[in-house]
């Protein structure tokens, strides 16, 4: 079976984008900025974004109630259904459009299309169409980065009746990171670097990740990202950053080592 090596030797970099600066054209001119310079060296790219606010928000306007258990969308039927217009209609293709309009070519998916990511549900009974880390066609997608350059990817996988289930963009980001062997791995947040007793962190291991955890100083969202990162380093990522999009540029993200 194919690698992700035949991406002719391009370096290969995975970045995950969420909040609701997706909906921010400042943010986005940035973001293309950024991935405009990223093409420029060489590199090929694969952007997965989240785009929860917006889900949250369609919930509201349709009327379609919703909870979270353990930090999880319970995600009905219903619920998959606008969590798929959102990722995969509105939020991915926006993204693409801006891109595109930035002289990038640029291809959006989800784990959907041609089967490129399947995932198993976690707990059907407790929390509906949620899905674990997905396994990859590396295959597939590196054929794709090999062609375009730029893949933006809803975390939206296939489930296993082959229809969409709902995966954490987070966890979706390290499964492809270490797929394709990449490089690095940005999970690009709305804060500067992750946040600790004695203020933001330069670097944290394993050790220091979990004590942060245990002691409720890492919390809430920042939790699925920093196990997320852990994961992809033990996957064999070279390097991973938290922070945002200005703290990765000036070198003052949170660096993630096993």
């Amino acid at each position: 079976m194919s690698t992700a090596k035949t991406i002719r030797g391009a370096r290969r970099r995975v970045l995950k984008v969420g909040g609701a600066h997706l909906a921010d054209e400042r943010y986005l001119d940035a973001l293309a900025s950024r991935l405009s310079e990223l093409r420029a060296e060489g590199s090929a790219v694969l952007l997965v974004h989240g785009g929860g606010a917006e889900i949250a928000a369609l919930h509201q306007a349709l009327g379609v109630p919703f909870e979270k258990r353990r930090g999880l969308r319970v995600t009905s039927e219903r619920g998959m259904d606008i969590v798929t217009m959102v990722l995969c209609g509105l939020v991915n293709k926006r993204l693409v459009a801006r891109f595109v309009a930035a002289g990038l070519s640029t291809i959006g998916l989800s784990g959907v299309d041609l089967g490129l990511m399947r995932a198993k549900l976690l707990n059907y009974e407790q929390l509906g169409r949620v899905g674990a880390a997905p396994v990859v066609d590396v295959a597939r997608l590196a054929a794709l980065l090999d062609e375009h350059g730029l893949v933006v990817m809803a975390p939206t996988c296939a489930g296993p009746d082959g229809m969409p289930v709902n995966v954490n963009a987070d966890a979706v980001a390290q499964a492809l990171a270490v797929a394709i062997e990449a490089e690095t791995l940005e999970m690009i947040t709305d804060v500067d670097a992750v946040r600790t007793e004695r203020g933001p962190a330069r670097q944290l291991r394993l050790g220091d990740v979990e004590a942060l955890i245990a002691g409720s100083v890492i919390k809430g969202g920042m939790i699925p990202k920093v196990q997320a990162a852990l994961a992809a380093v033990g996957g064999g990522v070279e390097r991973v950053r938290v922070g945002s999009l200005e703290s990765l540029a000036r070198g003052e993200a949170t660096e993630v080592r096993a």
